[in-house]
């Protein structure tokens, strides 16, 4: 009698318990809420090297303009003296003209800043919610 040798029926391994599923599935939550505030990070990041940047160009060229605009105060107060005799009615009206000036370009300089420092997270947020939507659909399913 020749013995049939069997082949070894490969072990069934038992069905993942809930437990593990829900641990893997907050693990997967985890990894991906961190890869989204790295994403907003390195936005933010982006966005302040663009306004130090900004920044610094502003400075540079007040301090020429006020080089500059100097120059051109002196000029306007030498122009003035056959009209105004008093020098410090000159000296006044070109101060003024300069506060004004540099109200006028503070001001807008100031909001061209502040609207290069807001970062743009509209496409983090948007990944962020279509990750959303993928776990909602794959927990449905």
């Amino acid at each position: 009698m020749a013995t049939q040798l069997e082949s070894p029926r490969p072990a069934l391994s038992p069905p993942p318990h809930i437990g593990d599923i829900l641990h893997r599935i907050v693990d997967d939550l985890k990894i991906l809420a961190k890869d989204e505030v790295e994403l907003a990070r390195i936005e933010i990041e982006k966005s302040a090297k663009t306004a130090a940047a900004d920044a610094a160009v502003v400075m540079l060229s007040g301090f020429s303009a006020l080089v500059g605009m100097a120059f051109v105060g002196g000029a306007i107060i030498a122009a003035l003296g056959p009209v105004i005799s008093l020098l410090w009615i000159r000296c006044l009206i070109v101060a003024v003209l300069y506060i004004g000036g540099g109200a006028l370009l503070g001001g807008y300089f100031a909001k061209k800043l502040s609207r290069d420092v807001t970062p743009d997270l509209a496409e983090p947020v948007a990944e962020a919610k279509e990750t959303a939507e993928d776990i909602k659909q794959g927990l449905a399913h």
